[in-house]
Formats: structure tokens, sequence, C-alpha cells
């Protein structure tokens, strides 16, 4: 419905009409328009003052719920566009009345209306007090401010941008606050549906829209079944790890809300967010919980690291319900053995009971669930701690990609090269503008925990430059990694543990997906599809490489053994994987060391994957070889890569780099695998040998 009204205060035009007349002329147009569903999703959009109208049509249409049935309780958004809430923004009343009096005559200005302007008006600061009455209210609407950036040019009468303290409801409110580059009259006028700040308001109306109907619900649930308080429990925040630096991720936030908001539902729902450690999965699920905390009757935290560590969890949560609701868990309970298998016993069936069906448990960091294949004491099977009834929401973080089959799952990504910035900024207390701070993040792969991690070294040891970290990362990894602060915020207190956890499943599961970690050390990090492997598969390998590279379908399974364990990336098209920049220097420092024949082995498998010239895009393959090959030099530069039996392998993969590095105009490191394939050569048959002749006459005509 579109509600239109005389809004001209001052002019030849002028109306004599107060907003409170007007506001209730809106609700009564507002029933005659639903009579047929007065409880149909209401939501706002208002400009100007069209805002304070809409403000108090909703302190009237609260105060008189008799009167106007249903409009109050089906508010679900509103949307405000350059309402002054405090005024004109720092044109105080004198002024503005002298400006309009300056361009019309007395009787073409309508006084009492305009006074509201004023900073301080009491009128408005009433309205306002009895509006944040409501917002205290458990589920209350959503609200979204938007205030201008460019100035309104009415002649004399005000010219500058609002505020946006005076375009916002309250700079500490929950509520949504958003800049439109416009002015003040145009701010609700768009031309073209491509328009960014047209794109933005879009944005909001539709996220209201979506939510509404569930905030219907849930209200409607609230205020019908009393028996809900019975079952609430205080959200104790001591229970979720502390939430530091946490980065807003408002798409993600929304889909979890779509999920698990209402909280009433009425089936169980359940939401998994997986990602590698550190990614930020557990915060995100701690910025969730608090944020929506008023919406469920309880929030079980469950610590979803090991057996013991679930037991305990559910345990404790047991005992908040004895103080807050009356159960009683087991007799003389000294949280061992069997009695704390009691307590958690008590507090699922608690969890299960019919009208208890507002609750949400969130089982964090789900790592280590049994699978048949993998031999590990504390693993365990989730569904053995879920409460026997079809009802409740439950959000689940974890690296296993197999628990997505449980309910709708969320991969969580990392940061944008800005927001890793942010973060690191607010740890080490740096200004965003530092030198290197840009390369610092790239290099961390913009992955959370590692930023965080670097930040509070550089806070905690008086570190200012991001170039001497940087430095202490690429030469002293596992001795800074052992100096970097443990994490209050982080189960486990570091990433390394937790890659290793990880690491050992894999060990226990799949042998060639642990020998493919290991050999992808010796590789870039990015970009391993099968081909690189295939071209590879008549050669003297060891056996795993043979089984590996028999057909595709056994390649993409063994890489389905490390996406499993978030491990490794797959890329859009599942044609291609990548291991994060952080986990790639875990592995070479943890479980890649001295290992001479993998080093041979990933020299061998590149030098055979350079394409012919005759080969079709053969210049496509050479680029995306050429990250593999500058990994692989570095390796080969280290060490001793002379092994009896694989002469010709080697010199045969120093010689197809060199073509690969002179068809990339790289001369210099063509030049350097020239001589390291004379090197091996004289190691192997002696300086007279024949061979030498043939990498001399190539080096020539590389030149």
């Amino acid at each position: 419905m579109r509600y239109g009204y005389e809004s001209q205060w001052f002019g030849g035009e002028t109306i004599k009409l107060k907003a409170s007349t007007v506001a209730q002329r809106l609700l009564r147009s507002l029933e005659l328009r639903r009579e047929d569903d007065r409880f149909r999703p209401l939501i706002f959009i208002a400009h100007c003052f069209g805002g304070l109208i809409v403000l108090k049509a909703i302190v009237d249409a609260k105060r008189s719920e008799s009167n106007w049935p249903g409009i109050y309780q089906s508010i679900c958004g509103i949307l405000f566009f350059g309402t002054p809430f405090r005024g004109a923004g720092g044109l105080d009343q004198t002024e503005l009345l002298r400006a309009i009096q300056s361009q019309y005559e007395d009787d073409q200005i309508q006084g009492s209306n305009l006074n509201i302007l004023a900073p301080g008006n009491e009128t408005l600061m009433d309205l306002m007090e009895i509006f944040f009455e409501t917002r205290r209210e458990e589920y209350k609407a959503q609200i979204a401010c938007f205030f201008e950036l460019k100035p309104s040019n009415v002649g004399a009468i005000y010219n500058g941008p609002r505020e946006q303290s005076s375009g916002c409801l309250d700079p500490n409110e929950s509520t949504g606050k958003y800049s439109l580059s416009r002015d003040h009259f145009n701010m609700n006028k768009f031309g073209k549906p491509t328009e960014e700040d047209f794109e933005t308001v879009r944005h909001v109306l539709k996220t209201m829209v979506e939510q509404a109907p569930a905030l219907i619900e849930v209200r409607n649930q609230g205020n019908s079944a009393a028996d809900s308080e019975q079952f609430r429990v205080h959200f104790d925040i001591s229970g979720p790890p502390v939430a530091g630096n946490f980065v807003d991720r408002d798409v993600q936030m929304r889909e979890i809300e779509q999920t698990l908001i209402p909280a009433r539902a009425s089936n169980r729902k359940t939401h998994i967010l997986y990602g590698l450690c550190g990614i930020g999965k557990t915060q995100l699920a701690i910025a969730f919980s608090r944020k929506h905390h008023g919406v469920y009757s309880a929030i079980v935290w469950v610590n979803a690291n090991s057996h013991d560590m679930v037991l305990q969890s559910i345990a404790a949560f047991a005992k908040q319900l004895k103080i807050d609701c009356g159960v009683k868990p087991a007799i003389g309970a000294d949280h061992h053995g069997k009695d704390i298998k009691k307590d958690a016993q008590a507090a699922l069936q608690w969890l299960a009971r019919e009208n208890n069906r507002q609750w949400l448990m969130i089982f964090d960091d789900v790592d280590r669930c049994f699978h048949p294949d993998v031999k590990d004491p504390d693993a365990y099977d989730l569904k053995f701690y879920l409460p026997r009834a079809d009802h409740g929401l439950i959000l689940i973080t974890t690296r296993l990609l197999s628990l997505g089959e449980m309910g709708k799952s969320m991969e969580v990504t990392r940061l944008g090269p800005e927001q890793s910035i942010n973060v690191l900024s607010d740890c080490s207390g740096l200004q965003s503008s530092a030198t290197r701070m840009k390369d610092l993040v790239e290099r961390l792969g913009c992955l959370p925990l590692a930023i965080v991690q670097a930040g509070r070294y550089m806070r905690e040891t008086g570190t200012t430059n991001c170039q001497k970290y940087l430095q202490l990362y690429e030469t002293l990894w596992l001795d800074l990694q052992g100096e970097n602060p443990q994490l209050r915020d982080y189960a486990n207190g570091s990433m390394q543990t937790t890659w290793m956890i990880s690491y050992d499943s894999v060990r226990r599961r799949d042998e060639t997906s642990t020998n493919l970690l290991q050999l992808w050390v010796h590789f870039h990090y990015q970009d391993l599809w099968f081909e690189l492997f295939h071209r590879s598969k008549d050669l003297d390998t060891p056996s795993w490489i043979k089984g590996l590279t028999r057909s595709e379908i056994s390649f993409k399974s063994t890489m389905k053994t490390l996406l499993a364990y978030s491990l490794v990336e797959s890329s859009r098209n599942g044609e291609s994987y990548s291991i994060h920049p952080v986990v790639h220097d875990w592995c070479r420092e943890s479980i890649g060391q001295d290992q001479t024949d993998l080093i041979l082995l990933a020299l061998i498998i590149v030098g055979n994957a350079v394409p012919d010239h005759s080969e079709k895009a053969y210049w496509l393959v050479q680029q995306r070889l050429l990250p593999h090959a500058n990994r692989c030099g570095k390796e080969v530069f280290r060490h001793d890569t002379a092994e009896a039996g694989k002469e010709w392998e080697v010199i045969g993969a120093f010689s197809s780099l060199v073509f690969l590095y002179g068809d990339q105009s790289k001369l210099v490191e063509a030049e350097m695998m020239y001589e390291r394939a004379l090197d091996g050569i004289e190691k192997a048959w002696g300086p007279d040998h024949i061979s030498n002749l043939a990498i001399l006459n190539n080096l020539g005509i590389l030149y």
C-alpha cells in the first residue's frame, strides 16, 4: 500500500494538519486495507517527516491495540529515509524558521509542525522515548536507517547533508545504518534497478520480507504458548569461547538466520558451518548466539572436540537446568564416570519434552566423528548426543564435509583483503596503512586465526614492522609458531594442533591421501589437477602414485578424503584442488622434512607434464606448471638430489623445465636448471659422459 498525505509544511499550499492527525489517518487506512487478514506481515517505508508519522502511528497502535487490532503485532520492518530523529542535524529552530520566513509569508508557514525540527524538541524526544520502550521487546521489528551523503539545495532554508546521528535512531541500537550517495529530497527516488544505492535498499528490504513470516510465527507462538517460560534458561556467556576480533559476515549470518529462525519450527532444523580450521566458524556461531539469544528459550553450547568434552558440556547444562528450571541431575553427581552420563542424559531428556521446542544446541568443533575406517579413541557418533525428538534447532561447526548430510551446510570462506587488514590492525595496534600489511595478510592467505596470532604476537613483542614478521615467518616458521600466543577463543589452542589431529585422521583412513599430502609440500599450494599426475603413469613411480593416476575417479577419491577434513579446497568446477598457504607451510615444517625421494618425485612429475609444442593450447598448460616448477626448483637447489636408478628421470625432468622456462622467457632460471642437469650427469657418470654434449648444445640453442 502506498500512503500519501499532504506534506507541504510551508509555501502557498501549506497544510494545517498536525503530525498526530496524519498518524491516525494512516492507521485508519491500514485498518480498512487489512480487514481480510489483520496479521499479515507489515513493513513501513518512510521518508523525512514521514518517518516521524510512522513512529507516531506505531506508538498509537501499541497504546491502543484494541482500537487497531493486529497492526502492531504485524510490524516486521521499518525503512527510514532521512528521518530527522534528533532534529535538523545542526541547524537550530531559530535559524530554520528565520530562513523559511525569508522565503514565505507568515500565513504560508505551519510552524507547529516545523518546531519538531529543533534539536532537543520535547515532543520529538517524548516520541522517541516511547518508541524505544517497544524496542526492548523480545521479537522486535527490524529497522534500517538511510542517511544522505550529498547536500540538499533548498534555497536559503537548509544546504547540507543530514548528519548520521540525526538520520539514525541510535548509534548503539541494533539497527542497520546505510549511507546513500544522494541529497535529501532524492534519496528515495531511483532511476534504474542497477543503481548501487537502489541495490543496497533492495537487499535490505528483501531480507526483511524473507524473515517477516518467521518473525510473525515466533511472536504468535510466544504470545500463545505460556508454557514456553517454564523452559527458559538464562544464556550463559561463559560457555562459548571469547569472541575477540570478530569480523561481520553478513551473507553467512543471513543464511544461518534463514535456517534457524523461527526458533519454534515444526520439526528439527540443522545448519552446518564447515571449513578450514581458523577460518572463523566458531566466531560466527558465537556471534549468531549472542545476536539472537532472546529468540530461544535455551541455548546449549557444546564443546564437541572429543567424546569427553561433549559429555562434560551437556552435563554442565544440566546444572543450569537445576537452577533455572528445577530439573534434578543425578543424585550426588560428581561429574565423573556414570554420574556425568546420567546428568547428560537428564539434559537431553529435558530438551526432548514435547512442549520444549524453542531451544538451540550449538556443537562447536565436531572434528572427531566416528568413521569405520578411522581408529580414533576420542571419536564418537554425534547422533547419540542429539535429543530424541523431532524438534529444536541445531548449529554445528566442523571441518568434516561429511556432516553436511545432517542438514543445510555452508562453507565458511576466508576473509577479503580489506577485512584481513582491519583485523591485523586491531590485533597489532598498527595503522591499517602500515607498510607491508597487505603483503602480510596475503602471505597468511587471509586466514583469520593466523592473522589474529600474527597481530597479537606483534603487539606483545612490540614488533611494529610487518616486514620483520614476514621474515620471521619465512625463515623461522616453527620457532615463531611456538612463540605465538595461545588463544583463549580457540578450543585447541593453536591451528597446528588441529591440523595434526586432521592429519592423523587422514593417516588412519587412507595411505594414498597421506602420501599425497606429504608430496604436496614440494608442489605449489595452488592448482593440482589430474592430468598433472596422469602423464607420469608409465614411469617408474611408487605403487601409490600408479593407483592415484589409474583413473580420474581414483584421483578424485583420494582428494575426497582430504576434502573431508577441510585440508584442501576444490575449485568451483571440481577440476582443480588447492591447499591453504598456511596449511601448506605447516605441512612443510611438520610432515615434509627430510624427504629427498618425494622432492625427486615432484620434480619428475612436473618435468614430465611439460607439454610439447605440438599439443593444443600448450602455453596454457605451461602457465599452470610454472608455479610448481618454481617450487620444485627451490627444493632441488636446497637438497642433494642424486639417487641411484633415477638419474635419467631426473635429468630428463631438468631438461623439460629448461624448455618450460625458455618458452616463458625466464632465461636465468633455465640456465640454473641446465647447470643442475650437468652437475647431476657428472655425479652419475663423470664429466666426459656424452650426455654433457647434448646439454651444452641445448644451452647454446637457448641463448
